[in-house]
């Protein structure tokens, strides 16, 4: 039977259920001249069996599902490639990991939404009665979004899903046996072998954070927002940005001749970087640049004004507790070079207290 390639793929709401179905596109995704095989069951071993739960276009949380059910759906969509005839080989599937993800990332030109579909299927043949794992595959399908791109990136949850399902199957082929195949457009990216897989995107923080600043020539407080995506291993480059108000001590502003000395400076990003050490706890580091202007009152009571910028270094801790939502913590040194009225260079200390959310 042949089944027309126009059929829209769809995302049904329910809302009353709180859940979304997607049905898969009915189109078969590649032709190979090959020895026939042919999908005869697809074993769901999920312990979730949705593909996880996502805000919607309504921004309502709700589980996303295939329509027919994984084990269907799946053998559905292969058959339209390998339908089953007298010489076809059956081969039984199972899967063991199938779920859409959605992660915010920091991409070179600020912060981007990243969707993901991870899969991990063995595929298996019936010797004397008993299943045989003969290959197993893991693989992520990714896009990156613009950061408030939603529709678009809702929208091709299903792309990616069938574009997960090609991909492991055109694996399995090629390790399968020597086939040659003719290919029109596929989906999926060319196969490598042992690559790395992620199992899933790594969680987006965003921190808010006040700081209590000390130094050898002023104190103040400042404002900060960082957003990153955790990982176990590397550096981690999150996006981060303050603002800070700071007053010179009064011996300091009456040594070099002030009433008052009071700065405000922004530093937006130059180099960050976290080092996660154990759960909830990271190394971190920085380089950066303060820029903004001081408001001076000389002991004659005349006021004045610097603009001032520099160069400045920290390096500290970040406690996070917890993952969703909950307290920071953290604590810093930082040293920096400054074109004040009051000092060139300077070091102190920073505590820091704030919001992940």
């Amino acid at each position: 039977m042949k089944w027309s390639v126009a059929l829209v793929c769809c995302l049904i709401s329910y809302s009353a259920f709180g859940q979304e179905l997607i049905s898969l596109r009915a189109v078969p995704f590649t032709t190979f001249t090959a020895k026939n095989i042919y999908v005869e069951t697809v074993l769901d071993e999920r312990k979730i069996k949705n593909l996880g739960e996502h805000k919607n276009l309504n921004d309502e949380t709700v589980a996303l599902s295939l329509i027919s059910g994984a084990e269907e759906s799946i053998e559905y969509f292969y058959s339209l490639t390998f339908p089953q005839d007298s010489l076809s080989k059956p081969i039984i599937i199972k899967l063991r990991a199938l779920n859409v993800q959605e992660s915010n990332r920091r991409m070179n030109d600020g912060i981007a939404r990243a969707a993901r579909v991870h899969i991990e299927m063995i595929f298996c043949e019936k010797v004397n009665g008993e299943l045989k794992e003969i290959y197993s595959i893991k693989h992520n399908e990714d896009a990156v979004f613009d950061l408030y791109d939603k529709q678009n990136l809702y929208a091709t949850h299903e792309k990616r899903i069938r574009a997960a399902l090609e991909y492991c199957m055109h694996a399995f082929l090629i390790n399968y046996q020597e086939i040659r195949s003719t290919i029109s457009n596929p989906d999926f990216k060319p196969y490598r072998e042992n690559q790395r897989i992620d199992t899933k995107l790594g969680q987006w923080f965003n921190l808010v954070t006040l700081k209590g600043m000390q130094s050898r020539y002023f104190q103040g407080y400042g404002i900060s927002y960082t957003g990153f995506v955790d990982r176990k291993k590397g550096l981690i480059r999150p996006y981060e940005t303050s603002l800070e108000v700071t007053w010179a001590r009064d011996d300091i502003a009456e040594e070099n001749g002030f009433n008052e000395v009071n700065a405000f400076v922004f530093r937006p990003e130059l180099y960050f970087f976290y080092k996660r050490l154990f759960r909830g706890v990271y190394a971190a580091g920085s380089v950066n640049v303060p820029i903004g202007f001081e408001l001076l009152e000389d002991l004659e009571g005349d006021n004045s004004f610097n603009f001032v910028i520099g160069v400045g270094a920290s390096q500290g801790l970040r406690i996070i507790p917890w993952q969703e939502k909950g307290l920071v913590l953290g604590a810093d040194v930082f040293q920096q070079l400054e074109t004040s009225k009051v000092y060139r260079f300077d070091y102190g200390v920073e505590i820091v207290l704030g919001m992940n959310f």
